[in-house]
């Protein structure tokens, strides 16, 4: 993939990722969670990372990405929107 098509396709996914609500977005990272890693979806989830951090702020996106379960697995970002709301 060239560098212009990547801007472009960055652009394009930044404008739809800021489209969907809170509820979807997390949705949209929960679903590339345990998948095998490809560079596709180091993009992706790269993009979806952005926008939360952009929506949680930074000390909660990083609260988040410290943030396992009992398994030691990632958590569901959708927690910390409810953490925000609070404050």
């Amino acid at each position: 993939m060239n560098a212009t098509i990547r801007e472009q396709a960055e652009v394009k996914v930044q404008s739809m990722a800021a489209k969907l609500n809170d509820d979807a977005l997390c949705l949209a990272w929960m679903a590339t969670e345990g998948k095998p890693g490809t560079q596709e979806l180091a993009l992706v989830r790269g993009w979806i990372m952005t926008e939360l951090n952009n929506r949680l702020g930074d000390d909660l996106f990083d609260e988040w990405l410290m943030d396992v379960d009992d398994n030691g697995d990632g958590v569901n970002p959708l927690a910390y929107f409810a953490v925000q709301a609070s404050a």
